[in-house]
């Protein structure tokens, strides 16, 4: 993590079994972690605390992860869009999917929601 204001590295990771280029990074609510896509269709979520990779996701639907980010306050729940359309939101704390929806669009997945309604 790169600091801009002192131009310093404030904090370092470990890199995953499969190293690839990073596309997207979210953090969770709490900022207690921080899951990064890869441009191999990896998601690996990293511990803020301890540093340490907690989480190493894989979906056998997709390897091309379009749109990732976490629910603005369920911090274990990540949502993934894919470039084949399907949907999938994740429990980072079990590593399974709550639902999954397959081709729901036609189209990449360019961006999705959390409803702040339903909780």
């Amino acid at each position: 993590i790169w600091d801009i204001k002192n131009k310093t590295i404030t904090k370092s990771f470990p890199q995953p079994a499969q190293p690839s280029c990073v596309n997207i990074l979210s953090y969770n609510a709490k900022n207690t972690s921080l899951a990064a896509t890869m441009a191999n269709g990896d998601t690996v979520i990293y511990g803020l605390v301890s540093n340490i990779i907690v989480a190493n996701i894989q979906l056998h639907c997709s390897k091309s992860i379009s749109v990732m980010k976490f629910h603005h306050e369920k911090r274990s729940i990540l949502g993934l869009g894919t470039d084949e359309g399907h949907i999938i939101l994740r429990d980072i704390t079990t590593n399974k999917n709550k639902v999954c929806f397959e081709k729901v669009h036609a189209a990449p997945v360019s961006d999705f929601s959390f409803s702040p309604i339903n909780k």
